[in-house]
């Protein structure tokens, strides 16, 4: 831990070693070059790779503030997955980071002579970015012009067009890596040549803080969020003009609890989850995918929310519209003694689209009435209650104890609840190999007369996951579900909601999928359903 002045300004800022190197790097950076006596800008690019705890939101926020002094006038893009996750961010902590710049919130009647306005327009005596403003409702104006306009994967719109000259995103995993290559990265281009270096040895450069893409990221957890990665790549390459960082909370334990690592071991379920999401630790690709034809960037969605601008917080107010709470929705379950867990989907023309998963390790009562009670709970404001319901049929058999199988518990709950239930779930299901031919042609989408399958990334992160790792054992295709009895993995990621995102797919849309075996002979599902 220690101190830095940035910038040549009497302002001493406390960073983490981590945060130190990182923001020394890139205001440091020489990627600009001479080339027969004319100066090229470039820009660098730099990822931020931080576990939970690690600072890494702390040290955007420092960046953003160091970007402001530097660049006045410029125009600037936050970017994340959703809108409400950007504008949540900077509520979290831009207040607190600013202020340790001597930066406070413009307020009319209490602080007019404040810095900066969030989500409103600025008073007219304050100057203005080089490149204009569409709407004052989605950023930050800073008193000598520079503007952090809030972009998201969720409204892409926002950022198609843009001329920027700082891009910086947060908890970039998430964002797929075609929409930053043909969206964000394309608007980084404004103002060339106006920002000079002030380093007395970069004379008639430009400053290394204009033309800057840097993003600050969590751990990667399926194959497509990988592309993370690539900055430590390209480093090796060009370490002129490309910089990746890796930091955990040890990097951070000076302004962290004492007990912070020890607190969040207990926390998290199982080993895995405390690698990854605290330790850092990246996740191994799979070779053998029970669910190749899978992929993220194409099966995903992540425009799930409406927003509208509410003129008395000055927020944006978020709403759900990834689904109707006019038509019927669909859920299939998988049951164990120590995991029980849903997928929830409803249909839409030439789709079914899965928006979100439940599961549950203990419970008061049961595993089974537990979820079956956070279903209800959830989706209480939900008008056309009707439910077609699919899933695990040995959830139908008897106990030895209990007088009442898993569905009869469920259905009970939603009934009590004003659920009306039409009962899908099949009686057998056939060999792992045609459920495996019947899932992966589905999702390769090459006929299109076969529904497609959207899921929900942010909802359904566990059932991603779920699906991402599950492996192949045998020739057979037969699942690996080995998982299931691993005490050291959280059996959210394990292949439970992978069963259950089985069961409604095949029931659903076994008969209308042409699987053939042994050259033109139709392979045969006949015990579906």
């Amino acid at each position: 831990m220690g101190n830095i002045v940035l910038n040549s300004r009497e302002i001493q800022i406390n960073v983490n070693p981590a945060q130190g190197r990182f923001l020394h790097a890139l205001m440091e950076n020489e990627a600009d070059f001479e080339k027969n006596g004319k100066m090229y800008q470039t820009g660098f690019r730099a990822t931020f790779n931080g576990g939970r705890g690690s600072g890494k939101t702390n040290v955007l926020m420092k960046l953003l503030a160091e970007v402001a002094f530097a660049l006045p006038r410029s125009k600037v893009g936050l970017a994340s997955m959703t809108y409400r996750h950007v504008q949540d961010v900077v509520l979290s902590q831009s207040r607190k980071v600013f202020e340790d710049y001597g930066l406070y919130e413009y307020d009319p009647k209490v602080r007019p002579w404040g810095h900066y306005t969030l989500n409103r327009r600025p008073p007219e005596t304050w100057w203005h970015p080089y490149e204009g403003i569409n709407t004052y409702e989605n950023c930050i104006c800073f008193k000598n012009g520079c503007t952090i306009v809030f972009l998201s994967a969720d409204r892409p719109d926002t950022a198609r067009g843009l001329n920027l000259d700082v891009l910086l995103m947060d908890e970039s995993f998430k964002l797929k890596e075609d929409f930053y290559n043909t969206v964000l990265r394309k608007t980084v281009r404004a103002n060339k040549y106006l920002y000079a270096d002030p380093r007395p040895h970069r004379k008639g450069f430009n400053h290394p803080l204009h033309w800057l893409i840097a993003d600050f990221t969590s751990a990667a957890w399926t194959p497509e969020q990988q592309w993370i990665y690539r900055t430590e790549e390209l480093m090796k390459k060009d370490p002129k003009r490309y910089y990746f960082q890796e930091a955990t909370a040890y990097d951070n334990l000076d302004n962290l609890p004492g007990n912070f690592i020890e607190t969040e071991r207990e926390s998290c379920a199982d080993e895995m989850t405390f690698e990854v999401e605290i330790l850092n630790r990246r996740v191994i690709r799979l070779n053998n995918a029970y669910y190749p034809s899978l992929s993220t960037s194409r099966h995903t969605y992540n425009e799930m929310y409406d927003y509208q601008f509410d003129d008395k917080s000055r927020l944006y107010v978020h709403k759900r519209i990834d689904y109707d709470e006019n038509k019927p929705l669909e859920i299939s379950c998988d049951f164990n003694a120590r995991f029980t867990c849903m997928v929830i989907a409803q249909e839409f023309p030439s789709e079914l689209r899965f928006i979100d998963n439940i599961f549950v390790k203990r419970a008061n009562t049961t595993l089974v009435e537990e979820m079956a009670t956070i279903f209800c709970t959830r989706y209480k404001a939900h008008k056309k209650r009707v439910l077609f319901l699919y899933g695990d049929s040995s959830g139908k058999k008897g106990d030895p104890g209990r007088t009442t199988t898993h569905y009869q518990q469920l259905i009970q709950v939603l009934r009590n609840n004003g659920w009306s239930i039409k009962d899908c779930v099949q009686q057998s299901y056939p060999p792992y190999k045609i459920r495996y031919r019947v899932v992966n042609t589905i999702l390769s989408e090459s006929k299109p007369s076969i529904p497609r399958i959207r899921i929900n990334e942010i909802e359904c992160k566990s059932l991603l996951i779920s699906l991402q790792h599950a492996p192949i054992i045998s020739d057979n295709f037969e699942k690996d579900k080995r998982s299931e009895n691993n005490e050291k993995l959280d059996q959210q990621y394990a292949t439970h909601l992978s069963d259950a995102f089985d069961y409604i797919v095949f029931k659903k849309f076994s008969r209308i999928v042409p699987i053939t075996s042994s050259g033109s002979r139709r392979m045969r599902t006949s015990n579906a359903a």
